[in-house]
C-alpha cells in the first residue's frame, strides 16, 4: 500500500530519531506547518517537500509523494475548473476549492518573498475579494475553513499595504482580519492581526500603541511562533521606549517560548518565523539600546548571523533586506565604514529588484551620517553613486 507523503514523513523521522522541532531548525520551516504536513492536513510546496526530503535522507522519494498539484506549481486544470464553477455557483463550494484558495494565498507569499510587494498587492487584493465574496454564500462546516483563509488573506493585504505605505488602507485589513479569525474560531489568527496592527503602529511612529498590541496579542496567542512574535515586538518597542531590562526579558522569554512545547499550530502565514529571525529580532534591540561601538558591533553581528541562517529565498526578500540595513547602521556606528557601505551596497541591490521605499529611505538616511561622519572615504562615496543611479 502506497504511503502518504504525511505518513512517509513520519515514519522516517521516527527512522532518524528527529522530533518536529528539530526537523523545524534544520528546515527552515515553522513547527505548525509541518505538524500539519506530517499529518497529512496541509500540502507541502515544492521548496518545502524538497528540503524536507533532504533533511531526512529521503533520496527523493518524499519528492515523489508530494501531491501534484505542488509538483506543477499550480493548481491542475481539473481543480481551476472547480474554481471557475465555484465562482460562479458559491453553493458548489467544496474542500477541494477551499484547499485550492489556501494554495494560491501560500503561492502569493512565496512570490512576495522573491519579487516584493508592490508586485504582488493587486493580486493579493483579487484574492481577498473572491474569498469574501465566497463566504458570504457558505454555510455549513466549510464556512469556518472559508473564514480562516479569509483572515489570513485581509491580514496579508494588509501587510503588503503597510510595506508600500498604504498605511490608511492597512488599518482596516487588520481589523477584519481580527474579526474574520475570531469568527474562524482561530484565537491564533486574531493574535496575529492584532500583532499586525502593532507592527503598522510601529510603522507610523506609535509606539506605545505598538507595545501594548504587541501585548494583548502575545495574551490570546497559544502557538509558540505566534506568541513568540508577541512577545519580542512587545520587547522591541519597550526597547525603542528605552526601557533595557524589560526589552531584554522580552526578547529573552521569547526565545524560550519558540523553543519550548507547544499543543498548536501556528498559522501558515508565520512560515516564515524561525529561531534565526528570532536571532535578528535580539539583534534589533540590542542596536536600540547600544551605547558604545562594540554594543553596536555585537548587535550587527546577531542580526548578520540570523539573516545568514535563513532559506536563500527568504535571505533576499524585501522585507529581510530591512534588516541588513539595521545591521549595516549598526556597524556603522561601531567604526567599521566600509563593512557597513558594502552591507547598505547589498540591500540596495535587493530592493532595486523588489522595491520597498521605507528600506530604501532607511539607506540613504544611514548614508548621510556617513558621509558627514567620514566625507572623505571612498566606499561612502562610492555608495551615494550607487544611491542616487540605483
Amino acid at each position: 500500500m502506497t504511503s502518504t507523503f504525511g505518513e512517509r514523513m513520519r515514519a522516517l523521522l521516527a527512522e532518524r530519531g528527529m522530533s518536529l522541532r528539530g526537523l523545524a531548525r534544520a528546515v527552515h520551516y515553522d513547527v505548525g506547518y509541518l505538524s500539519k504536513v506530517a499529518n497529512d492536513r496541509r500540502r507541502p510546496s515544492l521548496q518545502a517537500a524538497e528540503r524536507i526530503d533532504a533533511s531526512l535522507e529521503a533520496g527523493g522519494e518524499l519528492v515523489a509523494l508530494a501531491p501534484s498539484p505542488v509538483r506543477s506549481g499550480a493548481l491542475n486544470p481539473d481543480d481551476e475548473d472547480r474554481l471557475v464553477h465555484v465562482t460562479q455557483n458559491p453553493m458548489r463550494l467544496d474542500s477541494v476549492v477551499v484547499e485550492g484558495l489556501a494554495a494560491t494565498l501560500a503561492s502569493h507569499r512565496r512570490i512576495e518573498d522573491v519579487v516584493g510587494s508592490s508586485a504582488v498587492l493587486s493580486a493579493a487584493r483579487s484574492h481577498l475579494d473572491l474569498v469574501l465574496r465566497l463566504l458570504k454564500e457558505t454555510r455549513g462546516p466549510l464556512a469556518k475553513d472559508l473564514s480562516a483563509i479569509a483572515s489570513e488573506a485581509s491580514q496579508f493585504a494588509g501587510w503588503l499595504s503597510t510595506a508600500t505605505g498604504a498605511h490608511r488602507a492597512a488599518g482596516p485589513l487588520y481589523d477584519q482580519a481580527l474579526r474574520l479569525g475570531l469568527q474562524a474560531g482561530e484565537n491564533n489568527l486574531a493574535a496575529t492581526a492584532l500583532s499586525m496592527r502593532g507592527h503598522l503602529a510601529w510603522a507610523t511612529d506609535d509606539i506605545v500603541a505598538m507595545a501594548s498590541l504587541s501585548e494583548a496579542a502575545g495574551q490570546l496567542a497559544s502557538a509558540a511562533g505566534t506568541r513568540a512574535v508577541a512577545i519580542q515586538q512587545g520587547g522591541r518597542a519597550l526597547a525603542i521606549l528605552g526601557e533595557k531590562q524589560e526589552a531584554l526579558r522580552a526578547i529573552g522569554r521569547a526565545e524560550e517560548v519558540l523553543d519550548g512545547p507547544t499543543d498548536r499550530d501556528d498559522p501558515d502565514g508565520l512560515y516564515f518565523y524561525s529561531s534565526d529571525l528570532l536571532t535578528m529580532q535580539r539583534g534589533l534591540i540590542l542596536a536600540y539600546l547600544a551605547d558604545s561601538p562594540a554594543e553596536h558591533a555585537k548587535a550587527a553581528d546577531l542580526i548578520t548571523v540570523g539573516i545568514e541562517g535563513l532559506p536563500t529565498e527568504i535571505r533576499d526578500s524585501e522585507w529581510v533586506a530591512w534588516y541588513r540595513v539595521q545591521a549595516a547602521a549598526a556597524r556603522a556606528a561601531s567604526g567599521e565604514a566600509e563593512e557597513s557601505a558594502a552591507a547598505l551596497r547589498v540591500a540596495l541591490r535587493i530592493i532595486s529588484a523588489t522595491g520597498g521605499r521605507k528600506t530604501r529611505g532607511d539607506i540613504a538616511k544611514t548614508h548621510r551620517w556617513m558621509a558627514a561622519r567620514w566625507p572623505s572615504n571612498p566606499a561612502i562615496a562610492e555608495l551615494g553613486e550607487y544611491l542616487r543611479s540605483a
